[in-house]
């Protein structure tokens, strides 16, 4: 009977939860359901591998996030055998976790970036590092909006930018139906959103099947996903940080 009692919760994010934000939801008697909204397509492969087999048309390249290192990966078969020229040129990563993954994915591929947090540092770094001679292009593999703000950066910094979208968010293919299951169970009444795709897929969904959001709960991770309700013209009734598991529970609970 208390299992019962407890209040749901819907997360849009994916499966890969968080082991021990879900026990201290449940502890706080919260029940937490999971809902993957997006999934990752990868793109344009063979024409990343192309380029990749020319090093020496670069400068060297820039990760924006470990998808667009996944993406390399893939691009070069699956074994991460970075041609050995790449290795002496201008190589760059966005924050530690994607440092990590070119290291460990592309056979301890080097790069400079690991302690910078945003799109503009790792801007600032470039500049600091690079110097002025820039005939050559940096390679952007991107699909991600730290890469385009990259982009963007560089190029008024007077940098070429060879930028190669290889991956893309859909919706994932059984968002909808998870989605209608919870709504007919009268289990949608707090939707927390973690990301700019959960506020694309569920806006799409309130709006294909008439949801009316006014007498819900919808909660942001971030200033991220809350800017991205905000301009969905989405109700935000808590903002959280992403690190808080308190402060997600106390919302919830207010």
């Amino acid at each position: 009977m208390a299992n019962r009692q407890k209040r749901i919760v819907i997360l849009l994010k994916g499966h890969t939860a968080d082991y021990d934000r879900s026990q201290a939801m449940r502890q706080s008697n919260l029940s937490p359901i999971y809902i993957p909204p997006s999934q990752i397509v990868m793109k344009n492969l063979d024409l990343l591998k192309a380029k990749l087999e020319a090093p020496h048309r670069y400068a060297g390249i820039i990760f924006p996030g470990p998808r667009s290192v996944q993406a390399v990966y893939e691009a070069l078969g699956n074994n991460g055998a970075m041609p050995n020229c790449w290795r002496a040129l201008h190589n760059y990563a966005l924050g530690a976790s994607t440092h990590s993954r070119a290291y460990m994915t592309l056979r301890k591929f080097p790069t400079l970036g690991d302690r910078v947090v945003s799109a503009h540092n790792l801007c600032d770094l470039i500049v600091e590092t690079i110097g002025p001679k820039r005939d050559l292009p940096l390679l952007l593999p991107y699909g991600n909006e730290a890469g385009n703000t990259l982009r963007i950066r560089l190029v008024a910094q007077g940098f070429r930018v060879d930028s190669c979208e290889v991956y893309e968010n859909q919706i994932h293919p059984n968002f909808t139906n998870d989605m209608k299951k919870v709504l007919k169970a009268k289990q949608l009444e707090t939707i927390v959103f973690h990301s700019l795709a959960s506020v694309r897929s569920a806006s799409e969904f309130f709006s294909k099947y008439k949801v009316s959001v006014n007498d819900r709960k919808l909660i942001a991770v971030g200033a991220a996903a809350q800017k991205a309700m905000e301009e969905a013209k989405l109700p935000v009734s808590a903002v959280v940080n992403s690190y808080s598991v308190d402060q997600l529970i106390k919302a919830i609970k207010q």
